[in-house]
């Protein structure tokens, strides 16, 4: 006798077989999505794009920055490309700064109404801008060239990672004036670690090595033995969101906690996780918006299949994960305010800077789209064999989409990930598609295309048809 049945609206995201069996998976998440996101629960809808802010310039990006004066009269943003900083101040991009080295990282940090940035221990001294003209030494004071800098207590801080230095200037004079900068904290000197980044937290500097944080309350109190296990090989990679500090570590994806284990929140993609490689932990770069946060990962090999310049995304609200891929490889990040609109700015390995989350395709490119189903039985025992003739594709401006099936009895699906090819969807909101599913006990659906028009909405699958016979003997 058949049967006709509907598969849970997928509002969950990945949950990955390495990190749950597919007999526990949960049938409202997915195994793989790419490009697709899960915001409007109990629907899948592919992301939006990326747009270039002005031109692109020559080489890769090394870091971004922002400025906005006190006055609220001038905002701006600031990249490294290749040797030169560039100002975008609402026209186009103008270089500020030239000279520089063409492979070191440069970081940004504001206080005083400059702008103050180094770029590397080898590099130039620190150097500052107020907003118009080049880069410059006013208000530098004797602040050393270094890695990595932030502000934290009315203090200008810059680590050097060749010797575990962190640097700080004297507390900000109320004229605004910045004095001082050569005295010093020695973080867990040749520890075997370096030091990887600098981040404020509402009650201290934390200092990160690759697997170990300390915390600076002041120059005369730090942590002298790490408290916290984890760090990170990234500066890039801690990134603010809404509710606290995020980073990425070889083990995973933490949220920060000021006492005690850090809170890793990315068991559902275990297996990605372990899939970055080595030569990639020092170039993952996140960023924030509102509700999630992000890291580019760049290049890995999940279940034999190759994909570049993939990033990770997690939404805070419901803690559901996707994957996003892009044209190019995402390496540094800032928030960007016009003083009309903030929008997080991305920064790649060709030059570009790019508004994330805009438009509906990538600079120009159509955003290819991914997503398989978990395992589906239908029956709560797994070992009845099934037949399936028919099912219904729910969605909203989702023509164009192709689907495709896979069903456990197939010989060759273990060996060439074989699928089934099915319809293209053609129909508005609905369409009854056909398929030859017999003898099987697990069935799984992949939903797959390009698009670069209106992100489209897909809500579920109705199967009709569904013949459920006996347990093989």
């Amino acid at each position: 006798m058949s049967q006709n049945t509907t598969q849970q609206p997928l509002k969950n995201g990945i949950v990955r077989e390495a990190a749950v069996d597919q007999s526990l998976s949960p049938q409202d998440s997915v195994e793989f999505a790419l490009n697709v996101e899960f915001d409007s629960i109990g629907a899948i809808t592919r992301r939006k794009g990326l747009t270039r802010l002005g031109t692109q310039q020559s080489g890769q990006a090394l870091g971004l920055g922002f400025y906005r004066n006190n006055a609220g009269t001038t905002y701006a943003a600031l990249a490294k490309v290749n040797s030169d900083v560039y100002a975008y101040t609402g026209s186009s991009w103008s270089s500020v700064r030239s000279g520089l080295g063409a492979a070191t990282k440069a970081r940004f940090t504001n206080l005083v109404d400059y702008a103050f940035m180094v770029d590397g221990n080898a590099g130039s001294v620190a150097s500052s801008w107020s907003g118009t003209g080049s880069f410059g030494s006013t208000n530098i004071a004797s602040l050393p060239a270094g890695d990595f800098i932030e502000n934290y207590r009315n203090r200008i801080w810059v680590a050097d990672n060749s010797d575990d230095k962190v640097y700080y200037s004297d507390v900000v004079t109320t004229s605004g004036t910045i004095t001082g900068g050569t005295s010093y904290i020695q973080i867990s000197p040749a520890d075997g670690q370096k030091v990887r980044g600098l981040f404020r937290h509402p009650r201290a500097l934390l200092v990160f090595k690759e697997n170990n944080i300390y915390r600076i309350y002041n120059p005369n109190s730090s942590d002298p033995d790490p408290s916290i296990q984890r760090g990170t090989y990234s500066q890039e990679s801690i990134i603010q969101a809404k509710d606290g500090i995020y980073y990425h570590h070889p083990t995973g994806f933490y949220k920060f906690a000021f006492e005690g284990e850090q809170e890793e929140i990315s068991l559902p993609i275990s297996d990605i996780v372990k899939a970055i490689p080595r030569s990639s932990y020092e170039s993952i770069a996140g960023w924030a918006d509102d509700n999630h946060v992000l890291w580019s990962i760049g290049d890995i090999t999940l279940d034999g299949i190759s994909f570049t310049n993939l990033a990770v995304r997690r939404t805070i609200s419901t803690k559901v994960w996707t994957v996003y891929s892009y044209p190019t490889q995402i390496q540094c990040s800032t928030l960007y305010d016009s003083g009309s609109t903030l929008v997080p700015l991305l920064g790649d390995d060709v030059g570009n800077v790019l508004q994330y989350d805009t438009g509906n395709d990538d600079f120009g490119t159509t955003i290819h789209y991914d997503v398989i189903t978990h395992w589906i039985t239908f029956t709560s025992l797994q070992s009845l064999q099934k037949d399936l003739s028919q099912v219904i594709a729910l969605h909203e401006n989702a023509e164009g989409t192709q689907l495709a099936f896979q069903i456990d009895t197939d010989n060759s699906r273990k060996t060439t990930n074989a699928w089934r090819p099915m319809e293209q969807i053609s129909q508005a909101l609905t369409q009854t598609i056909g398929l030859d599913a017999k003898n099987f006990y697990r069935i799984r659906f992949r939903i797959f295309g390009n698009s670069s028009g209106t992100p489209f909405k897909f809500r579920s699958l109705d199967f009709l048809d569904l013949e459920i016979g006996t347990t093989k003997k």
